[in-house]
């Protein structure tokens, strides 16, 4: 467990499950992105992340929270250091080994990032017009991890593949709000604008609830479509998924205990690298 902790601290496990998630998106299109994609969505997901964790230690750091904020501002010369090597290696790739395509697809998704933290520094003190962060995360988590394998594809894409990706955005919607339910009185305490929050602990596990059925049913309607075929091997992944997030979200008694809802929330998006046992 401490070992765990000291990856989440370094965003690590966030890395991995984002690889996870692209590899699950490579395997679903056929797709092979290349290595240099693989090198900057990992350091491009670690700048991000750890960035945004430094940002927010050194933003509270006159009342610290979170153990995790403790940690950042205990190593934050060493942390902001890394940050600045990693940028420029990450900046030196992108410039000259990304593909081209996938750069001006990219540079969209950065700008829409930026777009993000500006209308939740916009809004922040507006309960009417604030945007609850998991949404965008949500949305911007799929378009980042699946960019690559998606414009790495030859030909269009069929019905099935739309299906694995709003089943896969239902995925990460239980996610963030699972982690969401378990950290609402510190998200409160730091004026974050989470999803419970907004909406209330009751209305945010009746979305959820909704959400994994709406899974379910999705993932039914397309083994009753495809039958065991290439998509149903895949939405039966992301089941998996759903049903662990259920458990997470139904027993805090449980889960709540050293942080493991935040390992198990980590463990079920590095299931993507399932994928590769899908021939």
């Amino acid at each position: 467990m401490k070992f765990y902790r000291y990856l989440h601290f370094l965003s690590l496990d966030i890395v991995l499950g984002a690889l996870a998630s692209s590899c699950f998106a490579a395997r679903l299109f056929g797709t092979d992105p290349g290595y240099v994609w693989w090198i900057v969505l990992a350091l491009s997901v670690w700048l991000l992340y750890t960035g945004d964790h430094m940002l927010d230690a050194l933003r509270h750091r006159k009342k610290v929270e979170r153990e995790m904020h403790y940690f950042m501002l205990k190593h934050r010369k060493l942390v902001i250091y890394s940050l600045g090597v990693v940028a420029v290696v990450n900046f030196v790739l992108i410039i000259n080994l990304l593909d081209k395509e996938l750069f001006k697809y990219a540079l969209v998704l950065a700008g829409l990032v930026l777009l993000f933290y500006a209308m939740r520094h916009v809004f922040r003190k507006n309960r009417i017009l604030q945007i609850p962060g998991e949404f965008f995360v949500m949305l911007l988590y799929m378009a980042g991890t699946w960019l690559g394998p998606a414009v790495a594809k030859e030909g269009g894409f069929e019905a099935g593949h739309g299906m694995v990706a709003l089943i896969f955005l239902g995925v990460l919607l239980m996610n963030l709000g699972v982690i969401s339910l378990y950290d609402i009185k510190l998200d409160s305490r730091m004026g974050i604008a989470s999803l419970v929050n907004l909406l209330g602990i009751k209305a945010t596990k009746n979305l959820l609830l909704g959400t994994a059925i709406a899974i379910y049913l999705v993932s039914l309607l397309q083994f009753l479509v495809f039958e065991m075929d290439h998509f149903s091997k895949y939405a039966l992944i992301l089941t998996g998924m759903c049903t662990i997030l259920l458990l997470v979200l139904y027993y805090p008694s449980r889960f709540r205990k050293n942080d493991y809802f935040r390992l198990a929330a980590d463990a079920v998006l590095m299931m993507g690298f399932l994928a590769l046992l899908i021939s």
